[in-house]
Formats: C-alpha cells, structure tokens, sequence
C-alpha cells in the first residue's frame, strides 16, 4: 500500500492523465481521405439518389479536374451546373431539379477548401433532398468531428452505419465520439471493428487502448498500448497512458521504467519526474527519488514552488531528512531572490519540518523567529511556533523557564485557532498540552472545539476520558473548599 502522503500525489497524477483521451490524427489533411471524400461517385441505389446522363456527364468531366486537383475550376463548374438547371437563362426552358448528389459533390467541395459552414449546409440539403443518403450523412460526421462537434457527429456515423457505412474510418471516429461521451463499452466495439478492418491503423489501436482503460481492463490495455510501443518508441503520450494502466495495476516497478525511459529520451516533463520521485520513494529509495526531483526542478522554466516543498516535504516525512535538506539548498539556489513572499513562507515551513526531524533546535528557532517577522498572524506559523514551545517545555527540567515556555505555547495555539486552516490543529494541540499539565477543565473547551470541527471515534474517546477526569478534579475541587 502507498503511505498517505504518497497515495495523494499518485492520485493527482493519475488523475491528469487517465481523463486524457488523445483524439485521432488529423485525418482530414490525409491525401487518401482528401481523394476518397471529394472524388468518388459510385452512387448506390437505395443509399444514394439517382443522377442523370447530364450529370453523370458533368461528374466523369469533374473527375478529370479533380485528378488534376483543380478544385476550385470543378466547384465553379457544378455551381454553374446547377444555375442553368435550377434557373434556366431561356424562359422556353422548363426549371429542372438537381440530383441531391451534385449537392454532395458541392459540399465536399468546400469540405475540401476549409469552408466548412457552406459544406455543412450542402450536407444537410442533400440530406433533406435524400434521406437515406448514407455518404452525405457520413461526410457530415467527419465534418463534425473535424470541428470538435462530437455531440453532432455521433447521430450522424450512427446513421451512416446503419445506412451500411463499413470504413473503418467511421468506426473509428464512432468510437471516438463513444469515448468522450464515457461510453465506454461501445467505443471498445466500435474500436474493434475498426481495428478489424484496420489493424495497422495507430488511431484505433490507441482508441481501443482508452476504452478497456476506461473499463478498467488494464493488463489488456497496456498490452494493446505495448504493440503501439514498439511501432512508435519516441511517442510520449504512449509510454504515460501505459504508465497509467501499470499504476491502476499497481505495478509501481513496471511504471517507473517507463518513466525512467521516458527520462533517458528526454521526454519527461516535471510532472513526469516528479511521479517517478515519489515511486522511488514508495521503494525506499531516496537517493534515486532526490536525483528524480532535482531533474524535475531544472525542467520547470518557471520554479513551482508548491511541486518542491511537497517533494521535499515527502523526503522529510518518510525519514530522510538529510536528502530533504540537500533538495531545498537546490531548490534555494534555483529560487535566488526571486521568490515570492507565499512561497517562502511554505518553504521555510519545510525547512521548520526538516530541522526539527534533524533535531536542530537553535536552526528551528531561528527559522520560526523568521517566519514571525514575516507572518505574525500567519496561522500556520503560529500553530509550528506553538508545537516548537510545547516540545521545548516538555524537556525543560528547569520548572520556572517551563512553565514560562508552556505559557508561551497555550498563548501561540491560541492565536493560532483564530485561523480556520489551522483551528483543529491547534485547538487539539493545546487540548492535549493542557491535559499533560493536568489540567482537565481548561483543556475540555479546546477539545470539544477540535471535535465539532472534525469529528473521529478516537478523538471522541478521548475527549469522554478527559471529561471524566475533568469531573473527578471537579468534585475533588469541592472537597476541599471550606
């Protein structure tokens, strides 16, 4: 199991990562695509309006302009096609009605030219016009989803589909609109079909990876994303969505060797290294993690300050604070005098953490002493000044400077519980102080306050034993009053 410091930074990570889905690749600049969607005309009948001799004519001649990628001479062509039928210049001339087809083929068009408010608007025509028109509703799915329009391209390719669509490129974009709207069972069969019709294709094998992760399916997942691994080794995207599946298997080993590649290329980001610190850390191994969090530290254009002190900070805590204090020399060396006011106050805080885990009592005071300067009404700094004089008092053998160094204590917890962040904290704290003291009435206002803040069985035990003293110090109390 992960040590509870440690899970939550793996959760945020895994978090970033696991909503992710990478989309496909640019299909629509594909030379294919581009070919197979403006230039082909084999009508079917039942899915496909009739076209007739004048305008199968006018398409062989438009073939011919787009084989020579005259694309803009073939628009002006079928426009003026359709001006002549639809508007005849002779008024002996009977209006003629245009095939829904050549309104496709315009619509491709200027699918083709980046127009893709008058493509979407001739789709729809020829949709009206015919509605069985299966390539007119498939070519508006692709037009949708070439726009992120996946709500409306998902009744479109549904439609072709049914209509007999069987390109794995449908499919494909089908499960893709399946996956962002989590559903994940259907993206996966719609994945598979397009990873039957087109195993070599890295978009779906990618697609079908996300929708088993999706499902939880994850030794099947990083299998899938392993073959697309060794197709595109350089493929960062890759190597993190296979992490992901690993540490959902919790195989921590498994993952940070794919960090460790990804680091060895050159790949990794600070998030990525800061991960790999904290799995090195789940494995005790604190040299490896601190040499994994200074390269994150020199990816960062920017110092994250936060990302830092939590690091050091999970040195400090899981015991090793010498290599928390090495991590923050670094990290004070990297900051200069640029850092922020907040964030020096976070990192001394830490720096409080490390020194008292190294037992530097004159460093601890010296830095708290600081940070009151600062921040005298920081609660933060109040509450560690407090604990700082409570520790302090208990080793004192001296009784006059204790007791002065236990007032000093209940005065800081006091302040300290102003402040909501550290209410709990400190009214627990001086609960408890005030209960070593042997003073159980003055510590149950501070207790119960901890307890309404945050409720627990043990905090609630506790409380009823120091009540119950409380009262018998009472009664005591009345005892011995004349």
């Amino acid at each position: 199991m992960l040590r509870p410091i440690l899970a939550i930074a793996f959760l945020g990570t895994l978090a970033v990562h696991a909503e992710r889905i990478i989309p496909p690749a640019n299909l629509f600049r594909d030379p294919a695509f581009v070919r197979d969607f403006v230039g082909s005309y084999g009508f079917l009948s039942d899915v496909e309006p009739k076209v007739s001799s004048e305008e199968q004519a006018l398409l062989v001649t438009v073939r011919e302009m787009f084989e020579a990628s005259r694309f803009r001479d073939a628009e002006q062509e079928i426009v003026r096609f359709i001006q002549i039928i639809e508007n005849p210049t002779d008024p002996e001339t009977p209006k003629g009605e245009i095939s829904p087809a050549m309104v496709f083929v315009l619509g491709n068009l200027y699918f083709q030219a980046d127009r893709s408010d008058e493509a979407r608007r001739a789709f729809l025509e020829a949709i009206r016009r015919f509605p069985r028109f299966r390539r007119a509703h498939t070519n508006l799915g692709y037009l949708y989803i070439s726009k992120n329009m996946t709500e409306e391209a998902l009744p479109m390719l549904q439609k072709a589909i049914e209509l007999g669509e069987n390109s794995s490129r449908a499919y494909g974009l089908l499960g893709y609109c399946h996956l962002l709207k989590k559903n994940s069972l259907a993206a996966e069969n719609a994945y598979r079909q397009a990873y039957l019709l087109d195993p070599a294709s890295r978009d779906w094998k990618l697609g079908l990876a996300q929708a088993l992760m999706a499902q939880e399916k994850y030794a099947e997942s990083a299998s899938l994303i392993g073959t697309l691994i060794e197709e595109n080794p350089n493929d960062k995207e890759l190597w993190l969505q296979q992490t992901n599946a690993y540490l959902s298997m919790e195989k921590k080993e498994e993952a940070a060797v794919n960090l460790e590649v990804l680091r060895l290329k050159g790949l990794a980001d600070e998030s990525n290294l800061n991960l790999l610190g904290n799995l090195y850390m789940d494995r005790n191994e604190p040299q490896l993690a601190l040499y994994a969090y200074l390269a994150a530290m020199e990816k960062s254009e920017k110092l994250n300050v936060a990302q830092t002190v939590k690091s050091a900070k999970i040195l400090s805590d899981y015991g090793y604070p010498d290599k928390a204090d090495d991590f923050i020399s670094e990290v004070r060396k990297k900051a200069g005098d640029s850092i922020a006011d907040s964030d020096k106050l976070r990192l001394m805080l830490t720096e409080v953490s490390v020194a008292q885990a190294k037992k530097q009592t004159d460093r601890v005071e010296a830095l708290l002493n600081q940070l009151l300067e600062l921040n005298p009404a920081d609660g933060e700094v109040l509450l560690e000044y407090a604990r700082h004089k409570d520790l302090l008092s208990r080793e004192e053998v001296d009784e006059k400077k204790r007791d002065a160094l236990v007032v000093e204590a209940r005065t800081n917890y006091q302040l300290a519980a102003r402040n909501d962040s550290v209410a709990y904290s400190a009214n627990l704290s001086l609960g408890q102080m005030l209960v070593r003291e042997r003073r159980y009435p003055e510590a149950m206002p501070h207790l119960q306050a901890a307890l309404t803040i945050k409720k627990s069985d043990s905090l609630e035990q506790y409380v009823s034993r120091v009540r119950r003293a409380a009262d018998r110090e009472a009664d005591r109390q009345k005892k011995e009053e004349p």
